[in-house]
């Protein structure tokens, strides 16, 4: 079990500031005629994309994780936000400097939301054969991204997010060097998609588990589990130690992500505030 000090925390934030950047860059090669590139601020990063993508591709992690910040780093940040008419939007780690959150709440920054980010240790065990129950597990061939794409966008088709942004996102996953995507099937059926991005930083690297979707029809089977399984497998195979998961507290991704073995490692609170 893993018992989170500020150097794990500091090693988590830094896979999630890595994360996001690469997202963005992704994004950006997507939409090339747009000004989407990863802006630095305060020790963290601000991704800035195409408004309707709402805060799934617009908000800033790591911020206060370098050191103190001051007032002018927030305020460029809204400058960047306000400019595309988003929210400005920060993903605090409660291990940042504590001028962070003094500067926040001096500018009038409110609490509007929490996410859970959950860590483990990978060992040699995970690494051991297990019984699917008849789920195939296999890794997505580059001929068959298109398939992932249309698939991991249907499991999430009924969380009301706009149509573009899951297409997005699922392309930015294709899209990254560092991501191996998953088919889950059943009967040669398509029933689960995930992803797996293998991030190294500074204090060493993190597999992070990200962008699981299942299928209408076959949800309640077991089928983010197995991809689950499968990938904390493949990540210790190539020699991680340490498994990430962020997700909403109390949703089924959280509940999926305690069974296989994760704890909850801290909670970010996210401070807003709208634009002007």
């Amino acid at each position: 079990m893993i018992f989170t000090t500020l150097d794990t925390a500091q090693h988590v934030e830094e896979a999630d500031f890595i994360h996001l950047s690469r997202q963005i860059e992704a994004c950006a090669k997507i939409f090339p005629d747009e000004m989407i590139v990863p802006q630095a601020i305060g020790g963290g990063v601000a991704a800035v994309t195409i408004p309707s993508f709402g805060r799934k591709l617009n908000h800033i992690v790591g911020f206060g994780m370098a050191g103190k910040v001051e007032k002018v780093d927030l305020e460029t940040a809204q400058e960047l936000y306000s400019s595309k008419g988003i929210p400005t939007e920060v993903d605090l780690c409660p291990y940042a400097d504590v001028s962070a959150l003094h500067t926040l709440a001096s500018c009038g920054y409110t609490v509007n939301g929490f996410s859970n980010i959950y860590a483990r240790e990978l060992t040699d065990t995970d690494c051991q054969e297990s019984d699917e129950s008849g789920i195939s597990i296999s890794v997505v061939t580059r001929d068959r991204v298109s398939e992932f794409v249309r698939c991991s966008s249907e499991g999430f088709r009924d969380t009301g997010r706009p149509s573009m942004l899951l297409e997005t996102l699922a392309q930015i996953a294709a899209l990254r060097a560092d991501t191996h995507l998953y088919f889950a099937t059943i009967d040669g059926q398509i029933a689960g998609t995930a992803g797996l991005a293998l991030i190294q930083t500074s204090k060493g690297g993190v597999a992070h588990l990200y962008i699981d979707s299942t299928m209408p029809a076959y949800r309640g089977k077991g089928v983010q589990a197995a991809l689950l399984r499968t990938r904390l497998s493949d990540a210790r195979k190539c020699g991680y130690n340490l498994a990430t998961v962020t997700a909403r507290p109390s949703n089924v991704s959280a509940r999926n992500t305690e069974r296989a073995g994760f704890h909850l490692a801290y909670t970010r609170p996210t401070f807003s505030k709208r634009s002007e």
